[in-house]
């Protein structure tokens, strides 16, 4: 094999590992706060309630958030297709999601 063909292909699939568990790294720590501050607020929100401070439509809240959850999914869908990531080449591709793979799993 020639050196000068080997050398970007390595470098493409090392990259592009490492840019996946990264990846995954700070996805997983940007839920993790998410989830703490979401849940402190309806916490804080429901301890109001009970102590009769304020008055929550729980009907309103869960429409709500259920509306939030399925329009991020969708945008997270839109900018995830497939045809992005091709355009990045096959072995970075590749070697970005089995880095990601590999940090989910650990």
């Amino acid at each position: 094999m020639n050196a000068e063909i080997l050398i970007p292909t390595a470098t493409s699939i090392g990259g592009g590992f490492f840019i996946g568990a990264m990846l995954r790294y700070f996805i997983k720590k940007i839920i993790k706060i998410l989830m703490f501050v979401v849940g402190g607020i309806i916490g804080l929100l429901l301890y109001l309630q009970q102590q009769q401070i304020i008055s929550v439509n729980i009907q309103k809240l869960e429409a709500s958030s259920t509306f939030i959850i399925i329009s991020v999914a969708t945008s997270f869908d839109k900018m995830t297709q497939f045809g992005d990531a091709t355009s990045l080449g096959i072995l970075l591709t590749a070697s970005m999601t089995a880095g990601f793979t590999v940090g989910i799993m650990k």
